[in-house]
């Protein structure tokens, strides 16, 4: 006969861990090595700058003096496409670093800095410097 005593079933271990220990533990690891990936994310995203650009006061501005200067429309033609190539390099130079360049006709306030002023002396600079802008 036999006494009704079964033995016990062995419990399961990772190098003398229980396994349930070892799983608790992968997964808390886990969700420390995700909350740190999300943090440094989220803290990298909170030191982007938006600023605002006002094209149409650039475009303005070079249609006034265009109207002034003259010339064939080959030639006005050749001029506003280096005019327009350098804008487009000098603010995409602005968000070659993770800045968002907004317009400022988009913006509703004053709540981003304006940096027309900084766009506008690049341009000055590319077209004086007699290199081809495309």
């Amino acid at each position: 006969m036999s006494d009704g005593l079964a033995p016990a079933p062995a419990r399961r271990t990772i190098t003398g861990w229980p396994v349930s220990h070892v799983a608790v533990t992968i997964v808390v690891l886990a969700a420390l090595l995700w909350a740190a990936w999300a943090t440094r994310l989220l803290l990298d995203v909170s030191k982007r700058q938006i600023v605002s650009v006002s094209l149409s006061t650039l475009v303005g501005d070079f249609v006034a003096a265009e109207s002034r200067n003259g010339g064939t429309p080959e030639q006005i033609a050749s001029r506003t496409a280096a005019y327009l190539a350098a804008v487009n390099r000098s603010v995409g130079a602005l968000g070659a670093d993770g800045t968002t360049v907004i317009v400022t006709e988009a913006t509703l306030g004053k709540s981003v800095p304006d940096r027309t002023s900084e766009v506008r002396a690049e341009v000055k600079r590319a077209l004086e410097g007699g290199h081809d802008p495309r």
